[in-house]
């Protein structure tokens, strides 16, 4: 049971990632969803993943040092 929900999550995480990635592609680039193959989908996958990544950290914590300080 808990590997179903598991499987359930990664499926629903990975559908997330790849309309993420097929929409960071501009419009007249995309393939139709039925002419998809294993490399347009890993090449959307990574698209996504990257488009995600981009976000940056949603912390507000600033680990540059203040400007104007010399040591």
């Amino acid at each position: 049971m808990d590997l179903l929900i598991l499987f359930i999550i990664g499926v629903c995480f990975t559908t997330i990632v790849f309309f993420v990635g097929r929409f960071a592609c501009p419009r007249h680039d995309r393939v139709p969803l039925i002419e998809v193959d294993h490399v347009l989908l890993w090449t959307t996958l990574r698209r996504g993943c990257h488009a995600l990544g981009s976000l940056g950290p949603m912390t507000g914590i600033d680990n540059d040092p203040p400007k104007g300080h010399h040591a």
